[in-house]
């Protein structure tokens, strides 16, 4: 456990993780930022927060294009069961890391990370 670590700086990188439900990458990007490298343990929590909720975001761009490219140049024979597939696995990630972030903010609020 980490005792040395306050009750406020728990509470915003708890926030951090929770912000999944109300601002999505903006909250903990803020946090990111404002932390500084005065507050190294809420700045660590911030930005991990905020690659767990962009990741999704960017990987379904990544399937866009792909589909995209692949649709232009006729690469791929089944592009609707391939994309279809795609964007399954997009979703599948997307509440993976919405789940981890919910268990991440209690976690950091209990003080066991």
């Amino acid at each position: 456990m980490n005792n040395d670590i306050s009750l406020s700086k728990r509470i915003i990188g708890a926030l951090s993780y929770l912000s999944i439900l109300f601002l999505p990458v903006i909250f903990p990007l803020i946090v990111w930022i404002v932390a500084g490298s005065d507050n190294p343990w809420v700045k660590r929590q911030a930005k991990l927060a905020f690659w767990t909720q962009i990741f999704p975001l960017l990987y379904i761009i990544f399937c866009f294009l792909f589909i995209s490219v692949a649709a232009w140049h006729s690469m791929i024979a089944n592009l609707g069961a391939f994309s279809g597939i795609l964007l399954t696995f997009a979703l599948l990630i997307a509440l993976i890391l919405y789940i981890y972030n919910i268990a991440m903010s209690v976690k950091v609020l209990l003080g066991r990370e």
